[in-house]
């Protein structure tokens, strides 16, 4: 059991990091900038985000009905209606899909925008990603992997150009991409039944192993260990940048706070 859970485990690490960085960050801006202000300058990540729904839609053979990328209403800034499913697998996908779609962007921008910095130490961490494999090491993996996180953000910041346009499209792009990278609540209630559903799914599987004494779960385990490892690979890189946009974030938040008080006095 624990094997299985160590499979699992670097994804679902993976996605609470950039869940947690994504709402801290959306919350960050909407309070500096105003509702506004937000509206206007935040819409390519709200729409990155819808449309990451919309093509796991598609991936996933869901039948959708009606796609609003940007469409602020209330509490919603945009929307992808499709058909309810009692597949759990596609309720996760679907639910969870900005967080890849997101990264997706960032990869491409990172890319293009600014080669020197694309992949190189972000190796690094794919490399410890996938050497995890026990509980029994799981501090000195964390250790390691919070090191080479701050080592790559050090470098990224060092690196900043400020006399180069492409530097302040890049964190503009970053912090819009990285405060929508976050499922909505409602993308996490299908989220929860999703998980829930697998857990049972697992479970049954577990006692067929137990009671015909074969290795169905194991096999299924091996399966997925290389496309769970390689998703979770790719998760860090929205993971490193929502990093670097959030130190950006309070960096400015900080100087507006010291010039607000200097202005008073």
């Amino acid at each position: 059991m624990v094997g299985i859970i160590n499979i699992f485990l670097p994804l679902i690490i993976q996605i609470l990091i950039l869940y947690s960085l994504s709402r801290i960050i959306d919350r960050l801006v909407i309070r500096r900038l105003g509702k506004g202000w937000y509206l206007a300058t935040m819409w390519p990540g709200v729409m990155i985000h819808e449309l990451a729904h919309f093509v796991a839609c598609l991936i996933t053979l869901t039948k959708v009905y009606k796609v609003r990328l940007f469409y602020p209403s209330g509490d919603s800034l945009g929307f992808v209606q499709h058909a309810k499913s009692h597949n759990p697998i596609k309720n996760i996908i679907i639910s969870i899909a900005p967080l890849f779609g997101v990264t997706a962007v960032i990869w491409l921008l990172t890319k293009f925008l600014w080669p020197d910095l694309y992949v190189n130490q972000v190796s690094g961490i794919q490399a410890a990603l996938t050497d995890f494999s026990s509980f029994k090491n799981f501090f000195a993996f964390s250790q390691d992997f919070f090191i080479q996180y701050v080592n790559y953000i050090k470098d990224l910041l060092s690196s900043l150009d400020f006399f180069s346009w492409q530097t302040y499209i890049f964190i503009y792009l970053m912090l819009t991409l990285s405060s929508h990278a976050a499922p909505s609540k409602a993308d996490l209630k299908h989220t929860y039944y999703g998980i829930l559903g697998l857990l049972v799914v697992f479970t049954l599987i577990l006692m067929f192993d137990q009671w015909l004494q074969v290795p169905v779960t194991w096999t299924v385990v091996q399966w997925l260990a290389k496309p769970l490892f390689m998703a979770a690979s790719f998760i860090t890189y929205g993971i490193v940048f929502a990093m670097f946009s959030l130190i950006l974030l309070l960096l400015i938040s900080l100087v507006f706070r010291v010039f607000k008080r200097g202005v008073s006095y």
